[in-house]
């Protein structure tokens, strides 16, 4: 009489699903892993501008290029602040926020898409 042994264990094709998921994950994650580091730098310096003093007496020109001067001192080239500016003035308050995309060519025709948008409120 034969025994029947059990087989434990993964098979080839299992693994081979395992790799393409871990290998996937790791494009993914080196791929986007730049833009978010800069919208980082970019949050730091409009956060950084709205608490500087007197900022909230600055026209929209102003603040413009302070946040310019910051963005490029940390070689943030994604955002245009010709466009993606925005200053809200208030009596008491100024808004500044930048709404931004970033397109990341993943492969072949696959790109993903992140949407940036971070506003600070400037106050006496």
């Amino acid at each position: 009489m034969a025994s029947k042994t059990k087989q434990a264990g993964m098979t080839f094709w299992g693994l081979l699903v395992i790799a393409a998921i871990v290998a996937l994950t790791t494009i993914l994650f080196f791929k986007l892993l730049p833009p978010y580091l800069e919208y980082g730098k970019v949050t730091t310096a409009i956060e950084n501008v709205a608490k500087q003093p007197g900022t909230i007496d600055m026209e929209k020109e102003q603040i413009k290029a302070a946040l310019q001067r910051r963005l490029d001192i940390d070689d943030v080239e994604r955002v245009n602040l010709s466009k993606d500016l925005t200053v809200e003035k208030k009596p008491g308050a100024t808004t500044i926020r930048i709404h931004y995309e970033v397109r990341v060519p993943i492969a072949y025709n696959v790109t993903a898409l992140i949407d940036f948008d971070h506003s600070a409120q400037a106050s006496h």
